[in-house]
């Protein structure tokens, strides 16, 4: 073995054509495993992310359903016998509706929370995710009403404006409106407008008079220690306590299809970038393949004297691995840099892009009626449809498998040109050289 590590660094260090191909199959390997590193890790905390804000915001940990009948001291009471059970953490009424909210000429169809306030307030992962852009985030006034920063941008809103809310109210003959004015109290962001840009927040009070008469959901968001855990037995304890009529729904049932549909689309990713490092690990072959050719003559030689096929296998199947390590390790490294700096990294190519933009647009005003005009802002990453800033997570695991997977199929792709060196015939190679 001590001969092949030998035999193997030699040609490492061997000459100026083995040089260059050892530095193109590392700089192969590297550049293939950038993008797979970046993906994983980008995509990992794009997802946690997102799950992070459906659990704490959106769907809560356990989502009670209680019949619409049950008055508000009522439902709050339900919340506070909840809150005593093992394993919870807070609970909080809500009654929910879809209404019209209009300022002025503007409108939007929005989904009304009318949460208690305390209960609003004590909810820790609730606050952690909503953060006020404008004003408080306080409901302990009547008729006021919490917007997203995305919902103002669409009504023209700010703190202290007077918004109407418009509810169907359903008759025998016709579909009376019923409209309610509730003040802006505050705007919020939760950082990723999916979830938030067509909700709105007021005090459980005024369900009764801003939600429309029928279709009104009437829940307890129920919060739990570890919302990873299995909850089977907390959703039982919280449905005994509400008694037959209460349907308890974990997370997991209601974001299955969104969060399967995330997963599927990182896996996809995973795999094309995955195929991409694996093509780059195998060209390591080549690389073997070469450094056999040009050492025809020492591997004749060797052979001559009595150097055993395998050692001259093991030396060349080294110097693969090592070529394909140090791709490796420059590979993750760069990968993790870029995909801890993606943020940076996106804010600077938004620049360039609307410099060459607006360089372009210079270049174009003389020959357009009108001048150039004020144009449009581009950029790389639509925070509209994704999180406003990337949460990246690190996973060992993840690099790790990585890396190791990447230097099995470089070992694999090594292999038979390196064996293909003990393999050769010493008087013919010499007789050849």
């Amino acid at each position: 073995m001590s001969v092949s590590v030998f035999l193997g660094l030699r040609a490492l260090r061997g000459r100026s054509g083995t040089g260059r191909y050892l530095r193109g199959a590392v700089a192969g390997i590297a550049l293939g495993l950038v993008p797979l590193v970046v993906v994983m890790e980008v995509s990992t905390g794009m997802i946690d992310g997102i799950t992070a804000r459906l659990l704490e915001v959106g769907s809560s940990h356990l989502q009670a359903s209680l019949p619409a009948a049950l008055g508000a001291d009522d439902l709050v009471a339900a919340a506070r016998a909840v809150e005593r059970l093992a394993g919870v953490r807070s609970a909080t009424a809500e009654r929910q509706g879809t209404v019209l909210l209009a300022l002025g000429q503007r409108s939007a169809g929005v989904t009304l929370r009318c949460v208690d306030p305390a209960g609003f307030a004590r909810d820790a992962g609730l606050q952690r995710y909503l953060t006020a852009a404008e004003g408080s985030l306080d409901l302990d006034e009547p008729r006021t009403v919490l917007v997203s920063a995305a919902l103002a941008r669409t009504l023209g809103a700010r703190t202290g404006d007077s918004v109407l809310a418009v509810a169907g109210l359903a008759g025998d003959a016709a579909v009376l409106p019923r409209v309610t004015r509730l003040v802006v109290g505050g705007v919020y962001e939760t950082g990723y407008q999916e979830l938030d840009k067509a909700v709105a927040y007021a005090p459980l009070a005024d369900a009764d008079t801003a939600l429309p008469s029928r279709g009104v959901r009437t829940l307890l968001d129920v919060k739990v220690a570890d919302p990873f855990a299995d909850l089977a037995a907390v959703a039982s304890r919280v449905a005994e306590a509400l008694g037959p009529d209460a349907r308890v729904s974990s997370w997991r049932d209601l974001e299955r299809s969104r969060l399967a549909s995330f997963e599927t689309t990182r896996w996809l990713l995973v795999l094309i970038m995955g195929l991409v490092a694996a093509v780059a690990a195998a060209n390591v072959s080549s690389t073997v393949l070469m450094l056999v050719l040009e050492r025809r003559q020492e591997i004749g030689i060797l052979l001559g004297i009595g150097a055993r096929p395998a050692v001259l296998t093991r030396s060349f199947l080294l110097a693969g691995l090592a070529a394909a390590a140090a791709g490796t390790a420059l590979g993750i490294a760069a990968g993790l840099l870029l995909a801890v700096n993606i943020n940076g990294l996106i804010a600077v190519i938004d620049r360039l892009l609307n410099f060459a933009a607006g360089l372009a647009a210079l270049a174009r005003a003389p020959f357009i009626r009108g001048g150039a005009g004020a144009g449009v802002r581009l950029t790389l990453f639509q925070s509209a449809y994704y999180l406003q800033s990337i949460p990246v997570r690190i996973r060992a695991g993840e690099v790790i498998a990585a890396g190791s997977a990447t230097l099995l199929i470089a070992c694999l792709a090594a292999y038979l040109p390196a064996r293909r060196a003990g393999l050769l015939a010493p008087l013919e190679v010499l007789r050849r050289s």
